[in-house]
């Protein structure tokens, strides 16, 4: 945001009848009050002016909060001018004084704000944008109640009438948006300490407003608003057009109706599905002659799937066949939408289904691309999409917790690459505890060389590392038995991802944190959004890059507090540049790699929708009863079984469910490649807490296993992969187990994953 002094300046460019440059607006989101916006809209603005860039203050409210008024340092503060209003004075942000100044960069604090009768405009996002207009750039922060597209949603969390409000449009005009993130109960620890509201209030917040409940819903709507905003400026962006498929975290529904009277039935289902993924849905019909000529009956039955959608949250389309195919008009929506689920219902086909080129199901299973297939089956559940699971905690931790031990806090800080600041916001927190009586050490830091990471330590004890030699070299491993033995309240581990020397006592570094917990030691952690296992296929499509080091899911659900440290991708490749991220060697390779502002934008979306869903799930596994339902995955020896075993532990973990990962070999002896294959998905299996089952049929009769399978388990979803084309002719005669399961076996839902679902670029492979 820093201003080009080789530009000439405005008046120069108005006499010359150029056009004049419009500034660029930063918006800082944060859930609730006392989240840190202003504090994180200070530090930013100093770290600019020690820059050289020239940036003032036009409005800041403090709140009496000593660390904000700390953060204003040597800030030139625009004096504020006096408005008088029904014979009192008020002070308000002066405008023309700002413009007659005329800084590269502006500080205005509370975006919502209603000015008083009398101002220049009536918002003061209509000042920003005046000042916009001048050329000058603006750093403003808002709470994520008065955002247009949101403040509904949250009076009706908080029971609080929001009167002031923020056009969406205004919001999505910005060119960089970010979120201060803070989880509930570190909000309501800064009001109990004072930090908020004057003392006299503290008590009414904390059980109104400031309700864990109340806190956690804001901030995932917080979460859930940015990644919204930031997937709709990249799905603009010129990068988006480099990468095939749907691109992005955020899933997209279609649900395809007919005039049948199970089309009520399958949108309903539909509607439950997209607010379990939080997904975006959509309904289509398609016609065979214009909506107009219709008779009224038919005309009429359009107008109730529209009623219907209407309620549901869908956006209703209809479309002519032509001389189309019915899967052909499908596919062409689903690729104009960027859908990534396709839902359709059971059909009931006649025996030679499989040669029916109208079949609309057969054209989707032989040509789809990208987008999962999900085909509704009419058997009821017994809980249909209820979907409560009261054990999950215990299920996914893989053991019963002895109610005699004490266990440790986990806490991660999530970021979405390399140099986002985790480390040294970690490290910056460990330092407050400390100063508070807390007894915290290092067990292990990486700070990358970089000072500013470094600087962050402190005074904090560092527990030395363990030296480890494996071929000839010389390694510096977490050393669990000193840190057991020192037995400090709270220990910092960087790099959650890391995989030990070989030798080690166990494997990677999450199980070395687990084993630390059991001792009844806090831990506080950090991890990138890519080292994520069900994250993997995602992350290769976008970036090209394979993730090597990686965590199971679950171990997230292990954390007391999960906190996602936001920087906007401009602020990444910026600091990739000054060298604050990768040695200067490294840097050029880096920003045309993994750096690029496609990658960036994605992995920051993933980032936000991830932290998003876990304080749903959180939310969520409050509120239900009951058993968990059971999803029944279906494997093979073809290289996507991992990606099928992956999706089907996201389906599994948002619906709350159990998850089974069948295998069906033969009879006869596997070779080495196929007992390796086995091996490798087992282990997969295992690392996601599902349950690896393996079973042997011949080939012609596995479709009846699965069958048979999902009836004993009583699985609500079996997921499959897409069936390969047939090569030979022969080959359309065989019973593909895809086709056997759709046309014999009594479902829930089938969830046939695309083959190309996850892959990454082939100039990248």
């Amino acid at each position: 945001m820093t201003k080009n002094p080789e530009h000439p300046d405005e008046k120069e460019l108005e006499e010359n009848h150029s056009v004049k440059r419009k500034g660029k607006l930063k918006i800082i989101v944060g859930a609730a009050p006392g989240s840190g916006k202003t504090y994180k809209l200070l530090k930013e603005a100093n770290d600019l002016l020690r820059k050289g860039t020239d940036i003032v203050i036009g409005f800041v409210e403090v709140h009496h909060r000593p660390e904000t008024v700390e953060q204003m340092g040597d800030l030139e503060i625009i004096p504020r001018k006096n408005v008088l209003y029904q014979d009192r004075t008020f002070e308000e942000m002066d405008v023309d004084a700002i413009i007659e100044r005329q800084p590269a960069a502006v500080v205005v604090d509370e975006l919502a704000h209603t000015n008083l009768e009398g101002s220049r405009f009536s918002k003061r996002y209509m000042d920003v944008d005046y000042i916009l207009e001048q050329g000058i750039d603006v750093l403003t922060t808002v709470n994520v109640q008065h955002l247009e597209g949101t403040y509904r949603e949250a009076e009706k969390i908080t029971g609080v009438r929001v009167r002031e409000i923020v056009p969406q449009s205004f919001i999505e005009s910005a060119d960089e948006i970010e979120v201060v993130d803070v989880p509930p109960e570190t909000l309501r620890q800064r009001m109990r300490d004072g930090n908020i509201f004057h003392a006299g209030t503290i008590h009414q917040a904390l059980d109104h407003f400031f309700r864990k409940e109340n806190l956690s819903a804001l901030r995932e709507l917080t979460l859930r608003i940015v990644a919204d905003t930031v997937d709709t400026q990249f799905q603009k962006s010129f990068e988006r057009r480099s990468i095939p498929g749907p691109v992005g975290a955020k899933e997209i529904i279609l649900v395809c109706t007919s005039f049948l009277a199970r089309s009520a039935i399958l949108i309903r289902k539909g509607y439950r599905m997209a607010r379990r993924m939080k997904a975006d849905l959509f309904i289509l019909t398609i016609l065979e002659m214009p909506e107009n000529d219709l008779s009224d009956k038919s005309k009429d039955r359009i107008n109730k799937l529209r009623s219907l959608g209407d309620f549901c949250h869908a956006k209703y389309l209809v479309e002519q066949r032509g001389d189309r195919a019915l899967g052909k008009v499908v596919m062409d929506v689903t690729g104009q939408l960027g859908v990534t689920q396709i839902v359709v219902g059971q059909t009931h086909s006649p025996r030679y289904w499989a040669f029916w080129n109208s079949n609309l199901v057969r054209y989707l299973l032989l040509n789809m691309k990208y987008a999962d297939l999900h085909i509704m089956g009419w058997k009821d559940g017994s809980r249909p999409y209820s979907l409560t699971d009261t054990d999950l905690r215990n299920r996914h931790s893989g053991r019963s917790p002895d109610p005699n031990t004490l266990r440790g806090r986990l806490t991660i800080y999530v970021g979405s690459a390399p140099g986002v600041g985790k480390t040294y916001k970690m490290l910056q927190d460990a330092n407050d505890r400390l100063s508070k009586g807390t007894d915290v050490v290092i067990g292990f830091i990486e700070t990358h060389g970089r000072k500013g990471t470094a600087n962050q330590i402190g005074r904090l004890e560092t527990i030395p590392q363990r030296v480890v030699h494996y071929n000839g070299r010389r390694y510096g491993e977490l050393d669990v038995a000193q840190i057991t033995q020192r037995h400090p309240q709270m220990v910092l581990i960087d790099e959650l991802a890391h995989t030990n020397v070989p030798g080690s006592e166990r494997e990677k570094r999450f199980q070395d944190i687990l084993y630390i917990l059991e001792q009844g030691i806090d831990v506080v952690t950090a991890v990138n959004i890519q080292h994520l296992e069900s994250l993997r296929d995602t992350v290769e499509h976008i970036t090209g890059i394979k993730v090597k080091e990686r965590i199971p899911d679950w171990f997230m659900d292990q954390a007391e507090e999960i906190k996602l440290i936001d920087v906007t991708p401009e602020m990444l490749q910026l600091r990739l540049a000054q060298g604050k991220v990768y040695s200067k060697d490294k840097i050029e390779h880096a920003m045309n790699h993994f750096f690029r502002l496609g990658n960036l934008s994605v992995l920051r979306e993933l980032a936000l929708f991830e932290v998003a869903d876990n304080v749903d799930q959180s939310l969520e596994r409050q509120r239900i009863i009951g058993d968990p339902p059971r999803i029944l995955t279906c494997v093979n020896y073809r290289p996507h079984s991992e990606k099928l075993i992956r999706r089907g532990w996201r389906i599994a973990d948002r619906y709350h469910a159990d998850l089974y990962v069948l295998t069906v070999v033969s009879d006869g002896p596997l070779c080495e490649r196929e007992r390796r294959d086995l091996e490798t998905m087992k282990k997969l299996s295992e690392q996601l807490q599902a349950t690896f089952l393996r079973k042997e049929a011949p080939e012609n009769r596995v479709g009846e296993l699965i069958a048979k399978t999902a009836g004993e388990l009583h699985a609500e979803q079996i997921v499959v992969g897409q069936p390969l084309p047939a090569q030979h002719f022969f080959d359309k005669f065989r019973r593909n187990p895809v086709i056997y399961v759709l046309m014999h076996a009594e479902f829930v839902n089938l969830h046939v994953v695309a083959n190309s679902r996850g892959e990454y670029h082939e100039e990248n492979g």
